[in-house]
Protein backbone atom coordinates (compact mmCIF):
# COMPACT_ATOMS: atom_id res chain seq x y z
CA UNK A 1 0.00 0.00 0.00
CA UNK A 2 1.00 3.38 -0.95
CA UNK A 3 2.47 5.63 1.83
CA UNK A 4 -0.24 7.98 2.69
CA UNK A 5 0.41 11.69 1.40
CA UNK A 6 -0.90 15.01 2.54
CA UNK A 7 -4.02 15.48 -0.17
CA UNK A 8 -5.22 11.96 0.59
CA UNK A 9 -4.86 12.59 4.35
CA UNK A 10 -7.03 15.45 3.93
CA UNK A 11 -9.67 13.75 1.55
CA UNK A 12 -10.27 11.10 4.08
CA UNK A 13 -10.14 13.83 6.86
CA UNK A 14 -12.83 15.18 5.22
CA UNK A 15 -14.93 12.81 3.85
CA UNK A 16 -15.19 11.68 7.60
CA UNK A 17 -16.52 14.80 8.46
CA UNK A 18 -18.64 14.79 5.86
CA UNK A 19 -21.57 13.71 8.12
CA UNK A 20 -20.99 15.26 11.73
CA UNK A 21 -23.37 18.54 11.86
CA UNK A 22 -21.80 19.47 14.17
CA UNK A 23 -19.08 20.70 12.27
CA UNK A 24 -20.61 23.76 10.42
CA UNK A 25 -17.38 24.43 8.17
CA UNK A 26 -13.39 22.63 7.81
CA UNK A 27 -11.35 24.76 6.50
CA UNK A 28 -7.26 24.08 5.51
CA UNK A 29 -5.42 26.69 6.93
CA UNK A 30 -1.08 27.37 7.09
CA UNK A 31 0.69 26.52 4.23
CA UNK A 32 -1.93 24.54 2.56
CA UNK A 33 -4.57 27.44 2.96
CA UNK A 34 -2.29 29.86 1.37
CA UNK A 35 -1.19 27.81 -1.32
CA UNK A 36 2.80 27.89 -0.36
CA UNK A 37 2.78 23.80 0.94
CA UNK A 38 5.55 21.60 0.27
CA UNK A 39 6.23 17.89 0.65
CA UNK A 40 6.92 18.82 4.23
CA UNK A 41 4.11 20.75 5.62
CA UNK A 42 1.83 19.69 8.00
CA UNK A 43 -1.73 19.76 7.26
CA UNK A 44 -3.57 23.00 9.75
CA UNK A 45 -7.61 22.49 9.93
CA UNK A 46 -9.80 25.01 11.60
CA UNK A 47 -12.86 23.32 12.21
CA UNK A 48 -15.92 25.89 12.55
CA UNK A 49 -18.61 24.14 15.04
CA UNK A 50 -22.51 24.78 16.26
CA UNK A 51 -22.67 26.27 19.51
CA UNK A 52 -21.32 24.35 22.42
CA UNK A 53 -19.88 21.54 20.22
CA UNK A 54 -15.93 23.04 20.40
CA UNK A 55 -15.21 19.99 23.56
CA UNK A 56 -16.99 17.04 22.02
CA UNK A 57 -15.66 17.45 18.79
CA UNK A 58 -11.65 17.95 20.32
CA UNK A 59 -12.40 14.66 22.69
CA UNK A 60 -13.46 12.71 19.27
CA UNK A 61 -10.56 14.02 17.19
CA UNK A 62 -8.01 11.05 18.02
CA UNK A 63 -10.24 7.76 17.43
CA UNK A 64 -11.13 9.79 14.12
CA UNK A 65 -7.74 10.00 12.66
CA UNK A 66 -7.16 6.58 13.94
CA UNK A 67 -9.31 5.41 11.73
CA UNK A 68 -7.29 6.94 8.64
CA UNK A 69 -3.57 6.18 10.13
CA UNK A 70 -2.10 5.05 13.52
CA UNK A 71 -0.70 8.24 15.79
CA UNK A 72 2.11 8.40 17.57
CA UNK A 73 2.18 11.55 18.92
CA UNK A 74 -1.25 13.32 20.59
CA UNK A 75 -1.38 16.88 22.80
CA UNK A 76 -3.62 19.41 23.39
CA UNK A 77 -2.56 22.78 24.30
CA UNK A 78 -3.22 24.45 27.38
CA UNK A 79 -3.69 27.76 25.92
CA UNK A 80 -6.11 27.32 23.32
CA UNK A 81 -8.08 24.96 21.08
CA UNK A 82 -5.64 22.90 18.93
CA UNK A 83 -5.07 19.49 18.99
CA UNK A 84 -1.52 18.22 17.44
CA UNK A 85 -1.03 14.81 15.93
CA UNK A 86 1.33 13.08 14.08
CA UNK A 87 0.93 9.49 12.35
CA UNK A 88 3.14 6.59 12.41
CA UNK A 89 4.98 8.24 9.21
CA UNK A 90 5.05 11.27 10.64
CA UNK A 91 2.62 12.98 8.70
CA UNK A 92 1.77 15.97 11.00
CA UNK A 93 -1.75 17.44 11.32
CA UNK A 94 -3.32 20.32 13.03
CA UNK A 95 -6.67 21.05 14.42
CA UNK A 96 -8.22 24.15 15.49
CA UNK A 97 -11.64 24.40 16.63
CA UNK A 98 -13.43 27.21 17.58
CA UNK A 99 -17.48 27.79 17.04
CA UNK A 100 -18.73 28.88 13.81
CA UNK A 101 -19.97 32.14 15.01
CA UNK A 102 -15.72 33.65 15.29
CA UNK A 103 -15.13 34.25 11.99
CA UNK A 104 -13.28 37.86 12.63
CA UNK A 105 -9.48 37.75 10.88
CA UNK A 106 -10.56 34.42 8.54
CA UNK A 107 -9.76 35.93 5.15
CA UNK A 108 -10.20 33.65 1.76
CA UNK A 109 -6.57 34.42 0.63
CA UNK A 110 -5.55 32.45 4.07
CA UNK A 111 -8.18 29.57 4.27
CA UNK A 112 -9.59 26.36 1.22
CA UNK A 113 -12.77 25.01 2.15
CA UNK A 114 -13.15 21.89 2.66
CA UNK A 115 -16.77 21.57 4.02
CA UNK A 116 -18.97 24.54 4.23
CA UNK A 117 -22.99 23.81 5.19
CA UNK A 118 -23.54 27.17 6.16
CA UNK A 119 -21.72 29.68 3.70
CA UNK A 120 -19.24 31.04 5.65
CA UNK A 121 -16.21 31.55 3.11
CA UNK A 122 -18.18 33.16 0.60
CA UNK A 123 -19.09 36.08 3.09
CA UNK A 124 -15.13 36.37 4.49
CA UNK A 125 -12.95 39.22 3.50
CA UNK A 126 -11.55 38.20 0.32
CA UNK A 127 -7.94 39.09 1.45
CA UNK A 128 -5.75 40.06 4.60
CA UNK A 129 -5.13 44.10 5.12
CA UNK A 130 -1.09 44.36 5.86
CA UNK A 131 -0.95 45.54 9.49
CA UNK A 132 1.40 47.77 10.85
CA UNK A 133 4.22 46.80 12.93
CA UNK A 134 2.94 48.14 16.72
CA UNK A 135 5.92 50.02 18.37
CA UNK A 136 4.81 47.81 21.72
CA UNK A 137 5.58 44.91 19.33
CA UNK A 138 9.65 46.03 18.57
CA UNK A 139 9.81 46.65 22.25
CA UNK A 140 9.16 43.26 23.46
CA UNK A 141 12.07 42.07 21.18
CA UNK A 142 14.49 44.48 21.45
CA UNK A 143 14.38 44.85 25.56
CA UNK A 144 14.16 40.92 25.80
CA UNK A 145 17.46 40.47 23.18
CA UNK A 146 19.17 44.09 25.91
CA UNK A 147 18.02 41.59 28.98
CA UNK A 148 19.27 38.12 27.42
CA UNK A 149 22.63 40.12 26.39
CA UNK A 150 23.25 41.58 29.75
CA UNK A 151 22.96 38.01 31.54
CA UNK A 152 26.13 37.16 29.99
CA UNK A 153 27.94 38.84 32.29
CA UNK A 154 26.09 36.55 34.90
CA UNK A 155 27.17 33.52 32.66
CA UNK A 156 31.02 34.67 32.28
CA UNK A 157 31.00 35.18 35.80
CA UNK A 158 30.11 31.54 37.11
CA UNK A 159 31.90 29.95 34.00
CA UNK A 160 28.59 28.39 32.55
CA UNK A 161 29.48 28.47 29.17
CA UNK A 162 27.24 25.91 27.90
CA UNK A 163 24.48 27.64 29.62
CA UNK A 164 25.59 30.72 27.61
CA UNK A 165 24.79 29.11 24.27
CA UNK A 166 21.57 28.93 24.74
CA UNK A 167 21.56 32.93 25.26
CA UNK A 168 23.22 33.23 22.24
CA UNK A 169 20.40 31.34 20.41
CA UNK A 170 17.63 33.55 21.88
CA UNK A 171 19.48 36.35 20.68
CA UNK A 172 20.09 34.99 17.71
CA UNK A 173 15.71 33.95 17.35
CA UNK A 174 15.17 37.73 18.62
CA UNK A 175 17.14 38.96 15.59
CA UNK A 176 15.31 37.05 13.26
CA UNK A 177 12.53 38.14 14.35
CA UNK A 178 13.42 41.53 14.20
CA UNK A 179 14.39 40.65 10.35
CA UNK A 180 11.15 39.14 9.61
CA UNK A 181 9.55 42.68 10.86
CA UNK A 182 11.17 44.40 8.69
CA UNK A 183 9.69 42.28 5.62
CA UNK A 184 6.31 44.15 6.61
CA UNK A 185 5.08 40.85 5.10
CA UNK A 186 1.58 39.07 5.32
CA UNK A 187 1.53 35.28 6.35
CA UNK A 188 4.06 33.72 4.40
CA UNK A 189 4.64 30.40 6.13
CA UNK A 190 5.24 28.51 8.83
CA UNK A 191 7.84 28.49 12.07
CA UNK A 192 9.91 25.82 9.89
CA UNK A 193 9.71 28.00 7.06
CA UNK A 194 11.98 30.88 7.42
CA UNK A 195 13.28 31.69 3.71
CA UNK A 196 9.89 32.72 2.69
CA UNK A 197 9.79 35.09 5.42
CA UNK A 198 12.94 37.06 5.10
CA UNK A 199 14.89 37.66 1.99
CA UNK A 200 18.20 36.08 0.80
CA UNK A 201 20.02 39.31 1.84
CA UNK A 202 18.21 39.12 5.40
CA UNK A 203 19.03 35.25 5.32
CA UNK A 204 22.87 35.40 4.73
CA UNK A 205 23.05 37.73 7.31
CA UNK A 206 22.15 35.23 9.73
CA UNK A 207 24.21 32.80 7.59
CA UNK A 208 27.30 34.92 8.46
CA UNK A 209 27.27 34.98 12.13
CA UNK A 210 29.33 33.07 13.96
CA UNK A 211 27.87 30.00 16.36
CA UNK A 212 28.70 29.59 19.55
CA UNK A 213 30.69 26.65 21.28
CA UNK A 214 30.77 26.04 24.61
CA UNK A 215 33.70 28.04 25.74
CA UNK A 216 34.63 31.49 27.03
CA UNK A 217 36.33 32.72 23.26
CA UNK A 218 33.21 31.60 21.28
CA UNK A 219 30.91 32.67 23.17
CA UNK A 220 32.60 36.31 23.35
CA UNK A 221 32.79 36.28 19.76
CA UNK A 222 29.09 35.24 19.40
CA UNK A 223 27.61 37.66 21.57
CA UNK A 224 29.38 41.01 20.10
CA UNK A 225 28.47 39.62 16.51
CA UNK A 226 25.12 39.49 17.41
CA UNK A 227 25.03 42.47 18.76
CA UNK A 228 26.50 44.34 16.53
CA UNK A 229 23.71 43.11 13.55
CA UNK A 230 20.91 43.66 15.83
CA UNK A 231 21.15 47.27 17.39
CA UNK A 232 21.99 49.47 14.76
CA UNK A 233 18.65 47.43 12.36
CA UNK A 234 16.09 47.84 15.50
CA UNK A 235 17.67 51.77 16.55
CA UNK A 236 16.55 52.45 12.65
CA UNK A 237 13.40 51.08 12.74
CA UNK A 238 12.12 52.11 16.26
CA UNK A 239 12.63 55.31 14.89
CA UNK A 240 10.81 54.63 11.57
CA UNK A 241 8.22 54.16 13.49
CA UNK A 242 8.20 56.04 16.24
CA UNK A 243 9.33 53.23 19.02
CA UNK A 244 11.02 54.95 22.18
CA UNK A 245 14.45 53.82 22.10
CA UNK A 246 15.04 52.17 25.72
CA UNK A 247 18.50 54.26 25.83
CA UNK A 248 19.01 54.16 29.66
CA UNK A 249 18.76 49.62 29.44
CA UNK A 250 21.04 49.93 26.85
CA UNK A 251 23.25 52.18 28.33
CA UNK A 252 23.44 50.38 32.05
CA UNK A 253 23.83 46.68 30.13
CA UNK A 254 26.63 48.06 27.86
CA UNK A 255 28.01 49.70 30.93
CA UNK A 256 27.95 46.48 32.99
CA UNK A 257 29.87 44.09 30.00
CA UNK A 258 32.64 46.50 30.14
CA UNK A 259 33.06 46.69 33.30
CA UNK A 260 32.56 42.73 34.20
CA UNK A 261 33.35 41.62 30.84
CA UNK A 262 36.13 43.49 30.14
CA UNK A 263 38.16 42.03 27.15
CA UNK A 264 34.79 41.44 25.71
CA UNK A 265 34.32 43.51 22.23
CA UNK A 266 31.35 45.61 23.07
CA UNK A 267 31.95 49.03 20.47
CA UNK A 268 28.34 48.44 18.99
Amino acid sequence: MPALDQQNYIAQITARLADDQRIRALLLSGSFGRGTEDAYSDVDLLALVAPDSQEAVMSGWREKLETIAPIVYFNRLPFAPVLNAITDAWLRCDLQVQPATETRGLTQDRYKVLIDRDGIYPALPTIAPLMPTEPRQLAGIVTEFIRILGLLHVADGRREYELATTGTGMMRGLLTNLLILEMKRGDQGGMLHLSRKIDAARMQLLLDLPVAAPDRSAILVANAALAKAFFPRAKAFAQHIGMPWPADFEAATRAKLKADVADGDWNW
